[in-house]
């Protein structure tokens, strides 16, 4: 399951923390109209019945996929300023054309248009990240949470107590509490105690990347599912489904898709919010390889930053908040997710780094040797783009090496050895010896004689 701010990810904690309007999922100051019917939008064109089928059995031919929705119309986001007639939401510019892309290449075994599969992905952002009512608070893709913090009981029984493993060394109480490891990112967040396992941090903030999992995985749960339309929508929505998820997603798809305005027509693009919310994408120099790296610093986050301005440290240990992460890399290699945190950036004495399994949750969980992080207190991690690192040259490579010596001069041609004076020597040898350079624009021939008598 996605993480939840405010919940661990098996189950939701009894009660979720105060927040703002554009505060975590299960903290919204109010629970969404309940369900209203949706009825599906009169498409711009319509296939007659008989081209209709026709599509359908040739799907059906190719693995039963249909690529994109058939007679879809475009989407009617648009940039407006805050206040406009009409739209009620905002979201990034970056952001929105990620999922309509991610959306856009998603197959589907059943009639599930571009713009109904859109609303489906962007529904639980809204619950799970900000409410989205001015520019300002339209959702960062670099959202980390704020509430997996640890119960103050050291235990692998679930997610609660195994909190205190995303701790430095699992130390709550460790010196370098902000190199945490933060579980759940970006717009869906995504837990790696659930769905979010196999992905990076990096991953899921890249907005297109991460959308191409949530629509495959909606789109499969809605065509499987049985029913009317609210039916399979709620099932496209089980992962979230925690404190009112359902409901609250419901209320969203119907506003995004309301009848008698162009879909989306309520949402408004906002400008300066990328794909990646303010992820810098680098080249990173560790262990012996050079490497892509993705730098992610809260302060840089795109968007709404709610949760990068609450005290930094959590508070108290154990009071309700988790610190928030210092500027950290993350290096996906071998299998395992990598996080750096360097003292350039934490004002740590020391360079920390924690890696994960990728499949794994990163907290120690009783019955899943794989799960927990390995903590080191050291790093050998050079980002080639910031010179006060100081990145020594990568090793040479030995291929290149090996193409270099065949481009090396070849050898100078040798020289005859001069004629003795007094010898004959053949026409044909005089002709081969003819050279013919040019000077100041001008031929001169030169003929090499030997000395004749």
């Amino acid at each position: 399951m996605p993480h939840r701010a405010g919940c661990p990810c098996t189950q939701p904690r009894g009660t979720s923390p105060p927040a703002p309007e554009q505060g975590p999922v299960g903290a919204a100051t109010h629970i969404m109209s309940d369900h209203v019917p949706f009825r599906r939008r009169c498409l711009g064109r319509r296939l007659p019945a008989a081209a209709l089928v026709a599509a359908v059995l040739l799907a059906g031919g190719a693995g039963g996929l249909i690529p994109t929705s058939l007679g879809d119309e475009p989407a009617g986001a648009q940039p407006v300023p805050a206040g406009t007639p009409g739209v009620t939401r905002y979201f990034g510019r970056g952001a929105y054309e990620g999922i309509r892309a991610a959306v856009a290449a998603t197959p589907r075994s059943c009639e599930l248009s571009d713009d109904e599969l859109t609303a489906l992905v962007m529904a639980p952002i809204f619950k799970e990240v900000s409410q989205a009512r001015t520019p300002e608070t339209a959702p960062s893709p670099m959202t980390l949470s704020r509430w997996d913090e640890w119960t103050g009981e050291f235990s692998g029984s679930n997610n609660m107590h195994a909190n205190y493993g995303l701790y430095p060394f699992a130390d709550p109480y460790t010196p370098y509490v902000r190199a945490y490891w933060t579980p759940g990112v970006g717009i869906f967040q995504y837990d790696s105690a659930g769905v979010g396992a196999p992905f990076t941090a990096a991953e899921l903030m890249d907005v297109q990347y991460v959308s191409g999992d949530v629509a495959a995985a909606m789109a499969g749960r809605y065509c499987a599912s049985g029913g009317d339309g609210y039916a399979r929508r709620a099932a496209a929505w089980q992962p979230w489904q925690a404190l009112g998820g359902i409901a609250k997603s419901e209320a969203l798809f119907q506003e995004m898709m309301a009848i008698g305005i162009p879909a989306f027509g309520s949402i408004g693009l906002v400008d300066g919010i990328e794909n990646g919310g303010g992820m810098q994408a680098r080249t990173c120099i560790t262990g012996g390889q050079t490497l892509p790296c993705w730098y992610i610093d809260p302060s840089r986050a795109q968007g709404a930053n709610w949760w990068a301005l609450d005290d930094p440290t959590g508070g108290a240990v154990a009071s309700g908040e988790a610190p928030l992460p210092a500027p950290f890399y993350v290096v996906k290699v071998d299998g395992f997710e990598v996080r750096h945190f360097m003292a350039l950036d934490t004002g740590y004495p020391v360079n920390l780094a924690a890696r994960r399994a990728l499949g794994a949750n990163a907290r120690p969980r009783d019955g899943e040797p794989a799960s927990g992080l390995v903590w080191s207190e050291s790093s050998d991690l050079c980002d080639t783009s910031r010179p006060e690192m100081g990145c020594a040259p990568p090793p040479p490579d030995p291929a290149a090496d090996a193409t270099d010596a065949t481009r090396a001069e070849p050898p100078p041609e040798p020289v005859p050895a001069p004629t003795p004076p007094g010898t004959l020597v053949p026409v044909i040898d005089l002709l081969r010896s003819v050279r013919l350079p040019e000077e100041d624009g001008g031929v001169a021939l030169a003929f090499a004689f030997g000395s004749v008598l």
